[in-house]
């Protein structure tokens, strides 16, 4: 999927007659556009037809919870983020167009996920076009309800069954030390199974440029 921006839209959206029946609360949507400035999670604002930008200012703290070990995103487990204010500023210098989106997934069988766009028109900050994607992307919900309904299901059935010691005790002293372990034997492998690789390709073809006569 990728890195993408936010578009909080707090004015009125074009619908056609599917989205206006779904009645559903626009202005709390979480809209995604990846055609909006450098995609970093980003938040910007539509409101009375003009663009803003949501500015964060704050500064890194260590993080008191941290423990130390090397592990991925280290930086971030060390150090934690404390936002001190936000803004939000006009984007007087944007002049672009750009689509953003959302889904609205649907509760029965008999409906469908919509995933529906718009294109927003900007000059010096202005919206001056904002319309509906009219061939936006839907599927029905039956084979996505269908899991969830499945999925439920075996929750249920894994709860229902933790009320007995006996399963209670096979459950927490045996399958989740055993899935725990082969996480961290896969963990480990992998760094040697990566050094085998770069030896069996970039390691044997330097070595092999290195003692072949020029």
């Amino acid at each position: 999927m990728g890195m993408f921006n936010y578009i909080k839209v707090e004015q009125e959206l074009p619908l056609n007659e599917e989205l206006k029946a779904l009645n559903n609360d626009w202005r709390k949507e979480p809209f995604q556009t990846k055609e909006l400035g450098e995609n970093l999670m980003d938040t910007y604002i539509i409101r009375d037809n003009n663009l803003y930008k949501v500015e964060s200012h704050g500064h890194w703290e260590d993080n008191p919870d941290y423990v130390e070990g090397k592990t991925y995103r280290e930086f971030f487990t060390k150090n934690k983020w404390v936002k001190d204010r936000e803004e939000e500023v006009f984007c007087s210098n944007t002049t672009t167009s750009f689509e953003f989106g959302t889904y609205i997934l649907g509760n029965t069988e008999s409906d469908n996920d919509i995933f529906p766009d718009w294109k927003a028109v900007v000059v010096k900050g202005v919206v001056t076009e904002l319309t509906l994607v009219e061939d936006y992307f839907k599927k029905s919900s039956k084979e996505r309800v269908e899991l969830d309904k499945k999925f439920q299901k075996q929750i249920e059935t894994h709860q229902s069954k933790m009320k007995c010691p006996v399963y209670s005790l096979y459950f927490n002293y045996y399958v989740k030390p055993i899935e725990s372990l082969g996480r961290k034997i896969s963990y480990n492998l992998n760094k040697p199974i990566k050094v085998l690789n770069w030896l069996q390709w970039k390691g044997i073809s330097k070595a092999v440029n290195l003692l072949t006569p020029r």
